[in-house]
C-alpha cells in the first residue's frame, strides 16, 4: 500500500510539472528563477527554511492571472501566489469570477481566503459566500 501512495504521489507530481510548465517558462522569461508556481507562495526568507526565491514578484501577477486553467493544484498554487495586497487591482475580478463558478470546496476556500486579502470589507459584504466559505471549513 506505502508502495502504491509513492507511485501515485510520484505520477501526480510529474502531472503537475508538466501542466505548469508553460506557466514556469513564462515567469522565467520575467526573470524569476523559480522550478514552480508553489515558489512564489510564502516565499519570503525565513530562517528555518531554505528557498531558491525569494522577494518581490509583483511582475509576474497579470502573468498569473492569465494561467489561470490549469489542474486544480496548479491553479491553488497560482491564487496563493495572488494572495498578495498588491495584486488587488490585477486578480481579484478573475479570482471573484472563478470563486462563482467553483464547485471544489478546497478551490472555494482558497478563492475566498484570496479575497479576503484583495478585497475590501465594503466590497467582500456583496458577497455573503466568501465568508460562509471561509466559516464552513
Amino acid at each position: 500500500m506505502i508502495r502504491e501512495k509513492k507511485t501515485n504521489r510520484k505520477e501526480l507530481e510529474e502531472l503537475l510539472n508538466k501542466d505548469e510548465e508553460p506557466l514556469v517558462q513564462e515567469l522565467k522569461s520575467l526573470g524569476l528563477g523559480i522550478d514552480s508556481v508553489w515558489d512564489l507562495v510564502n516565499n519570503s526568507p525565513h530562517q528555518f527554511l531554505e528557498r531558491d526565491f525569494t522577494g518581490d514578484y509583483s511582475i509576474a501577477y497579470e502573468t498569473l492571472v492569465k494561467h489561470l486553467d490549469y489542474h486544480p493544484k496548479t491553479i491553488e498554487g497560482i491564487i496563493r501566489a495572488l494572495t498578495e495586497k498588491e495584486a488587488k487591482k490585477i486578480a481579484t475580478d478573475k479570482i471573484l469570477e472563478l470563486f462563482q463558478k467553483e464547485t471544489d470546496k478546497n478551490l472555494q476556500w482558497v478563492m475566498a481566503n484570496a479575497l479576503r486579502t484583495l478585497m475590501t470589507w465594503s466590497k467582500r459584504q456583496k458577497y455573503p459566500e466568501i465568508g460562509e466559505i471561509l466559516k464552513g471549513i
